[in-house]
Formats: structure tokens, C-alpha cells, sequence
């Protein structure tokens, strides 16, 4: 029988004052208990937690940020190993390079970075961890820009199934490098720091523009054939909510001047005039706070995922339509973000993030109340996405979906056979797995 001993660092077993905390989702979905929760606060603390897992045979997840959309961090009855209090942070502000631990949210390093007027791109939710965005690719505002947040990474400091510590990166760990640039999260290690390379920035200008509902197939026809291809320095997003709320919009970031920003979307107001058009200049660190949103500790959601690699036909176009009338409440939404830029100037093999010649990816959304019937929700998203099928392909992995079956192509491609061997190599016996881990092969 298992006992305390080998554990370090701050250990909340089942029971325990705060245990209730701990184990909580995000997503509010789901309910798990896990017999014990780690805290790592220093490396070391990961070693000893993944060889007391070994040595008692017992299940666990790996778990930063906590927002997978499954609650593939956490697991009945096993042990947590929750890196969210490494949050280390070493800046070489000439060489635009920041060491930091893996426990750090978004938000919360966009503060720290921004004190030097530096950037990461990365993701727009305030609570995700950096280390889970990371690992499955990585995208947000500044992507066409500088790339997915995988991109940026030089080296990742890892605790393998034999408890070692090794760094992964061009000169050494080579394949380990690429398969944790996109397939990294809860597959080969855990991973305790992130070398990155950062970008300086100042102010940023923002649009937001919107529609009646009634417009969505000319606003869509547009926005899908302009936004993937438009300046690298813009990063355009649009949300199609139920028709029952009626309102399409469209934000998005240019890295540079607001004069510079009207000229650029001048085509799209002329070609699908907007009920309401906003221009607004101002920092970076305001752009991310804004987009962040406010806090929110717990939600209860469906969502998932699929790419559009040529623009969405009409007949696509009436699909989505059609789901969007017949929502079974107010917050369902399908939203598209654009791609195309520094992303796709990579190739689809150079990383294990393989969707990088996707014109934009598409989130199919559902967000309801804790008290009410979850079932209708859950069916809604999975007939929109099977609807959408012969219009899209693969999947993002970043927005993990249990009830897509064939997942390891949806989310890796191509790139599924290489990541099998890289799992073969570094965990044979299949030590870090979870619902949607890749096997050895």
C-alpha cells in the first residue's frame, strides 16, 4: 500500500483541508477525486512525485493551468502532479530570451514580460497554463506574427518515466524537441521550465466590428477569403453566436498604428458594411487583459474543434446556419480564428503542430448554466461537428474533444507515426498516458 513517504513538496491528500480546492475542473462538467494532490514547488518535487507513482503502481495526470477541456489533468483515485506553483522567471532581455517555469498562466507572465515591453505569443484566456497551450501548439493574437507558441520555444527541461532530467533542443533530444512542439502535454514527461524567445512590443491597434445576424453568409464569405491572408501584423477573430443573440463580431489585433489599421479593413467595411465599426489604439498589456475577460474559476461547456483548409462552401455555410437557429440556449457559438502568416511559413512536418496550412481553425462552442440538463448541449456540438465533417478536417488539439474517434489523426496527421516512435523511445512502458495519450509504436 502506497504511503506518504517519497512525496515533497505541498501534498493535499483526499480528505485534507483544501482538497476540495484542489480537485476542482474547470470545466464544471466534470467531478473527479483523486487519492492525492502534489503541489510541485521545485523540481525536484516532480522527480520524486513521478517515482512514487512507479514505485506504487499508482495512475496520475500532470496538471499547470487546469483548463483541459475533458479534465484530462486530473483522474479518479491517482495522483496529481500539479506543477502550477513553478513559476520561476529568468528574462536575458538583449537576446530576447526568457527562462521560465512551467507553472506560470498566461496572463500572469504577459504582466511580468511586459514590464520590459517584451511579448509571447500565446493565448487569450487569462487561467490557461503556459505549459498546456505550449505543448499542444499554442495559438493567439500575435501568432501570424511571430508563430504558435510552440515556435518560440528553444528548449523545454523535462522529467522522464526514469525520473531524469533532461533538456530537449536542437543540439540534443532532437526528436523529443520536435514532438513536444505540438504534442508535448502529458505525452513524453513533465515538463518544469520553457526556454522561449520573446518579442518587444508597445501599443497595438484594435478593431471591433459587428453584423445583424442576417448577414453572416456574405460576412463569412468575406472574412474567410481576407483574414488568413491578410498583413502578418493582423490577427482577426469572428464569433457567430445563436441566432437568439443575434449579434456577429469581429475583433482583432494589428501590431501597428491605427491610421495604418482603418486602411487595412477599409476593403472589408466596403464590401460588408458593419452595424458598428470601433478603432481603438492602445498597449499591448491593455489588448491582453481586454481579450482575457474577466475572472472566471469554473464553467460548464462542450467544445470542440475542426479546420477549414479552403474556404467554407455555401452549402457549409447553411449547415452552420441552420445549427445556429436551433441552439438549445443562449450560449452556443462558433467562432473562427485566423490562421495562415508565420504559421503557415513553417512546414506541416517541422513541428508535430501539423495543421499549419489551415486557412483558420473553427471552435463549435456550448456554455450552459450548472443547473441545467447537460445532454442537449453536448448533442448539439457533437451533430454540428459531424454536420461540418465534409467540409473540415482534423482537429486542434488544444481543444481536446473525447468524442472525437479518430483523434490521433484529427489532431497529429502525418504526424502520428513519427510521434509514436518518439514515445517508444522515451516512455516504452507507457508511464505518462491518459485518455487521449499517443502509444508507444
Amino acid at each position: 500500500m502506497e504511503t506518504t513517504e517519497g512525496l515533497t513538496g505541498r501534498v493535499i491528500w483526499k480528505g485534507a483541508p483544501g482538497y476540495e480546492e484542489a480537485r476542482r475542473s474547470y470545466n464544471a462538467r466534470f467531478s473527479k477525486f483523486p487519492k492525492v494532490i502534489v503541489y510541485c514547488q521545485v523540481r525536484q518535487d516532480v522527480v520524486n512525485a513521478v517515482l512514487w507513482a512507479r514505485r506504487y503502481n499508482v495512475p496520475f495526470r500532470i496538471r499547470s493551468g487546469g483548463h483541459s477541456y475533458e479534465a484530462y489533468s486530473l483522474v479518479d483515485g491517482g495522483l496529481i502532479i500539479d506543477i502550477s506553483e513553478l513559476r520561476h522567471l529568468q528574462l536575458h532581455e538583449a537576446r530576447g530570451i526568457a527562462r521560465i517555469g512551467a507553472g506560470f498562466t498566461l496572463l500572469a507572465l504577459y504582466d511580468e514580460l511586459w514590464k520590459k515591453k517584451l511579448a509571447l505569443p500565446g493565448g487569450t484566456c487569462r487561467g490557461v497554463g503556459v505549459a498546456g497551450l505550449t505543448l499542444g501548439g499554442g495559438y493567439g493574437l500575435l501568432s501570424r506574427l511571430h508563430g504558435m507558441t510552440c515556435d518560440n520555444v528553444i528548449e523545454f527541461e523535462m522529467v522522464t518515466a526514469q525520473g531524469k532530467t533532461i533538456r530537449a533542443n536542437q543540439d540534443q533530444h532532437r526528436s523529443l524537441f520536435w514532438a513536444c512542439r505540438g504534442a508535448g502535454d502529458g505525452n513524453f514527461g513533465v515538463i518544469t521550465s520553457f526556454t522561449f524567445r520573446v518579442h518587444p512590443i508597445e501599443n497595438i491597434a484594435h478593431y471591433r466590428f459587428t453584423w445583424d445576424f442576417a448577414q453572416l453568409k456574405e460576412v463569412v464569405r468575406y472574412w474567410q477569403t481576407w483574414a488568413p491572408h491578410a498583413d502578418d501584423r493582423l490577427t482577426s477573430l469572428l464569433a457567430l453566436p445563436a441566432q437568439q443573440i443575434g449579434t456577429i463580431r469581429s475583433n482583432g489585433v494589428f501590431v501597428g498604428s491605427e491610421t495604418e489599421l482603418k486602411r487595412l479593413m477599409q476593403p472589408m467595411q466596403q464590401a460588408v458594411p458593419p452595424r458598428t465599426a470601433e478603432f481603438r489604439t492602445m498597449t499591448w498589456i491593455e489588448a491582453a487583459h481586454k481579450f482575457a475577460g474577466m475572472p472566471v474559476r469554473q464553467d460548464t461547456f462542450k467544445n470542440s474543434s475542426a479546420y477549414a483548409y479552403e474556404p467554407l462552401s455555401d452549402a457549409a455555410l447553411d449547415v452552420l446556419i441552420r445549427h445556429l437557429q436551433t441552439t438549445p440556449g443562449a450560449g452556443e457559438l462558433v467562432a473562427f480564428d485566423a490562421y495562415g502568416g508565420s504559421i503557415k511559413r513553417m512546414s506541416p512536418e517541422a513541428t508535430a503542430f501539423v495543421h499549419r496550412n489551415a486557412l483558420f481553425v473553427i471552435q463549435y462552442q456550448s456554455y450552459w448554466g450548472q443547473n441545467s440538463e447537460a445532454s442537449p448541449h453536448i448533442q448539439w456540438v457533437e451533430r454540428l461537428r459531424q454536420a461540418m465533417l465534409p467540409y473540415t478536417r482534423g482537429a486542434y488539439r488544444d481543444y481536446c474533444d473525447s468524442q472525437i474517434s479518430d483523434w490521433p489523426t484529427a489532431y497529429f496527421g502525418d504526424n502520428l507515426a513519427k510521434l509514436r516512435r518518439v514515445k517508444q523511445l522515451y516512455d516504452p512502458e507507457n508511464l505518462f498516458r491518459f485518455e487521449q495519450s499517443i502509444p508507444p509504436g
